[in-house]
């Protein structure tokens, strides 16, 4: 193989690999937003329900973890995106040394 080939090659499956971890990060953070805001609706349809104190704390109670259940899911499937990339960027970076040894 070409000495010039193999850091295009690197670089271009690094883009690529950089560029559909991008869509994925940028596609899930539209979903999360989404569903952040059919929440926030679904809870303040909830509100005019409200009678007392108890029932508003049980309210906000509620609401809460259905946020941080909601961040937490979102953390974990962005940190799997991430995770997913860096393992593909080392797979990338090893093909490119260990071709050397083979040529």
């Amino acid at each position: 193989m070409n000495i010039l080939q193999k850091p295009a090659d690197f670089s271009r499956t690094v883009f690529e690999i950089n560029q559909n971890a991008f869509k994925e990060i940028l596609g899930n953070q539209k979903d999360n937003i989404q569903k952040y805001f059919e929440l926030n609706s679904s809870f303040s349809k909830k509100l005019p329900e409200v009678a007392d104190v108890t029932s508003f704390m049980e309210l906000q109670k509620e609401y809460g973890q259905s946020l941080w259940t909601g961040v937490k899911d979102a953390t974990t499937t962005q940190t799997g995106i991430i995770k997913n990339a860096v393992e593909e960027t080392g797979e990338a970076l090893r093909k490119v040394f260990t071709a050397e040894s083979e040529d």
